[in-house]
């Protein structure tokens, strides 16, 4: 341990993914809160026995930090869950549906509109649901701040189909939504929606501009990369994507906004550079490296990747 001890402060992560991990795989709240302890009697235990971080051994801090770090990868996972958790329907439901238009994505490779909408407490159902819209029953009055209704069908988040697949109730579970489904009739406008936001709509606009200018899957891979909107992919370019192990590149992610940086950090350097006097007065790698950061925070919010 005394000869990697430079490579020790990466296991502090390794230890808090280890909590996390162990929440997923426990069964109930009770075992996790025996993580909990466990962790956190490990780390009380160690300092009771050593008194004070400076009379530790390395080997005895590294059982402290490791203890503290799997309780608190477990708590935060149990503080996680209680923050956002949200009762599943309890069963498949068909009425008429009335709701806050909170998120409104455009899915013309799949012929729909999915909409996010906040319902009422008092009709009994969750409080957000996801709903899809065919296009042709689509309806301008249908944008985020509106309260809409309609006939709709709506369905519990299904569970995975197989032991230990990919299961659409736990992303659902920590997405807040309680159900999905479909929207039988073009939604009838109860309240209109304000303005839209700066960024919803420069969002929109570039996505648009991007698929006229680009025809094909190769406008709706484009739409993606620059705001984030998936919807304009089709369905075969979806799954060409997926068999050849690329559909990660279509999530906006740390590689996509670490690139960015580096491209307007190095565009940037190489501007500047042009001018010796400025090259001169100047720390160009310092004002290179901000003009990158401030690129990646307006790529990070223009495609909704916070």
């Amino acid at each position: 341990m005394l000869a990697e001890r430079d490579q020790l402060p990466p296991w502090i992560v390794v230890a808090f993914g280890a909590g996390i991990a162990a929440w997923f795989a426990l069964p109930g709240g009770a075992w996790h809160g025996v993580v909990i302890a466990l962790g956190a009697a490990t780390a009380l235990g160690v300092l009771a026995v050593h008194g004070r971080w400076a009379a530790m051994e390395l080997g005895a801090r590294c059982v402290f930090i490791a203890g503290l770090m799997l309780a608190a990868g477990t708590a935060h996972m149990a503080w996680r869950a209680e923050r956002v958790a949200a009762d599943p329907l309890p069963a498949p439901w068909f009425g008429t549906l009335t709701g806050r238009v909170i998120e409104r994505e455009m899915q013309p490779a799949r012929g729909q509109v999915r909409l996010v909408l906040q319902t009422a407490p008092a009709f009994g159902l969750p409080r957000t649901v996801r709903v899809n819209l065919d296009l042709a029953l689509d309806d301008a009055a249908a944008r985020p701040g509106a309260i809409i209704a309609g006939r709709a069908r709506l369905m519990p988040p299904a569970q995975a189909s197989l032991p230990g697949g990919y299961s659409f109730a736990q992303r659902a579970w920590f997405d807040q939504l309680g159900a999905t489904g479909s929207m039988l009739d073009p939604p009838r406008s109860v309240q209109p929606a304000g303005s839209q936001s700066g960024l919803d709509s420069l969002r929109a606009r570039l996505s648009a501009h991007i698929q006229t200018r680009l025809d094909g899957g190769a406008g709706g891979i484009a739409a993606t990369l620059a705001t984030g909107d998936r919807g304009a992919i089709s369905e075969d370019d979806a799954e060409a994507m997926r068999r050849s192990g690329l559909a990660h590149l279509l999530s906006i992610s740390g590689l996509h906004v670490t690139a960015l940086i580096g491209a307007v950090w190095l565009v940037t350097l190489r501007l500047l550079a042009l001018s010796p006097p400025l090259a001169r007065a100047v720390p160009l790698p310092l004002v290179a490296a901000g003009a990158g950061a401030l690129a990646g925070i307006a790529y990070t919010l223009l495609t909704s990747a916070l």
